[in-house]
């Protein structure tokens, strides 16, 4: 139970990660003038604030939760449209859009992770992705079983950091032939990929 908890986190901090917004870009961009190093730096500082937020998201869920099981399949549609909605969004959002001037760049590997972490701390609308994924996959938190919270939450922090790794990894391996349009592929992948992933969460459902 204990280790599926921290695989759901995993998995969910990795899907939560995915869509490539300002942060996305921002962290692209570091990526592509300073190296993987500085990048990845960056993309931990986004992880740690979805983490912070996830983890209020959940327990915020644990104060309803008589609520959440007694609609738990409605609450579990309710995700899975909001998700195909984010989907469609990440889908059709064009990333250039995100692209803005030249940020302050530094080597120090505490300011990297603090300014990226101030930077996405500064949208607390991510909860309600971290909300649709909780009511797609079924997790809820609560304050009586923390340990099990505290190894979702760690998960969560590892796919988020997975997912900057692998990504800032491919960057530098290109970097030199980057462009911002690669970031609407990246888009295209994932937009699709949360679709279809949902769509066959739906399925196993209803069959």
């Amino acid at each position: 139970m204990l280790i599926l908890d921290f695989l759901k986190g995993i998995l969910i901090g990795f899907l939560a990660s995915a869509p490539l917004g300002a942060v996305g870009i921002f962290i692209i961009q570091r990526t592509i003038n300073r190296g993987r190093s500085v990048g990845f730096l960056s993309g931990l500082g986004a992880a740690l604030s979805d983490s912070i937020y996830a983890g209020i998201s959940g327990l915020s869920v644990a104060l309803v939760l008589p609520v959440v099981r007694e609609y738990e399949l409605a609450l579990r549609i309710f995700g899975s449209v909001l998700l195909i909605a984010l989907g469609l969004f990440v889908f059709l959002s064009h990333p250039e859009r995100y692209a803005g001037g030249n940020p302050e760049l530094t080597n120090a590997p505490a300011k990297n992770i603090l300014h990226t972490f101030l930077i996405a701390a500064s949208n607390p609308l991510i909860m309600f992705l971290h909300l649709g994924l909780f009511s797609a996959f079924g997790v809820v938190l609560q304050f009586g079983k923390l340990t099990e919270a505290m190894l979702f939450l760690l998960g969560f922090f590892g796919g988020a950091a997975t997912w900057w790794f692998v990504l800032t990894w491919l960057i530098n391996l290109f970097r030199h032939r980057f462009s911002l349009k690669i970031c609407l592929v990246f888009n295209r992948l994932a937009g699709t990929a949360i679709i279809a992933f949902v769509l066959i969460l739906l399925a196993g459902w209803m069959f």
